[in-house]
């Protein structure tokens, strides 16, 4: 079973404080375990961190990525 990984994104674009959770697997649509680039792009916030977030700079995140978001 896959861990589930809540993501909190800040919502920084609009000029909001406000946070959303969201589990990992709202965005891996595929399920590979990863989220690419182009299932990041649902959340502006996430597409603009993506490769900040990428410390392996593979173009895709995995758990292991996300935790310090947790």
């Amino acid at each position: 079973m896959k861990p589930v990984i809540t993501l909190c994104l800040a919502i920084t674009a609009l000029g909001s404080s406000a946070v959303m959770a969201v589990e990992f697997s709202d965005f891996d649509l595929d399920q590979d375990g990863f989220i690419s680039k182009s299932e990041a792009a649902l959340s502006d916030s996430l597409a603009a961190i993506f490769d900040k977030l990428d410390s392996n700079e593979d173009g895709k995140l995995s758990p292991q990525e996300l935790i310090p978001l947790n």
